[in-house]
């Protein structure tokens, strides 16, 4: 019901992130979804990409600080305020939304979430029928 992705740490300097994807095409990985948040010194890439675990390795590799973490990605369809009533059911249930950002794939909305709760996330999911992608159905995309 989780997918992993991947959240590189890198130092907020000229040319940090095109290092990083220059690392992730010369491993043929499509990048499905990605952001960045930063602070003064140093930043978070989080990237979706269908072979996480091949990422994983290709930046460890060259020296870059790499965690895999599991996220939800959960397939919204493409009307309006599907997000807000989504949210609103793990508001409801208690549960925390640490992080969340969204994009768009084959004319339906993903938001990628990171809870407080992994286990009750799961029980909402499930309590409410959402549909999660999973990571082979990500490997279409690579």
């Amino acid at each position: 019901m989780t997918i992993h992705q991947i959240s590189i740490f890198i130092e907020n300097k000229l040319g940090s992130l095109n290092e990083i994807l220059n690392i992730i095409k010369s491993e043929r990985l499509q990048i499905i979804a990605s952001t960045v948040s930063d602070t003064v010194e140093y930043g978070i890439y989080r990237v979706i990409t269908p072979e996480p675990r091949k990422a994983c390795l290709a930046l460890k590799s060259r020296g870059l600080a790499v965690n895999l973490t599991e996220v939800f990605a959960i397939s919204l369809a493409n009307t309006i305020g599907t997000a807000a009533e989504t949210i609103s059911y793990f508001t409801l249930a208690g549960i925390n939304i640490e992080y969340m950002y969204s994009f768009y794939l084959d004319n339906r909305g993903i938001l990628i979430m990171r809870t407080s709760d992994t286990a009750k996330t799961m029980e909402v999911i499930a309590k409410h029928k959402l549909n999660c992608l999973t990571e082979e159905e990500l490997l279409q995309f690579n």
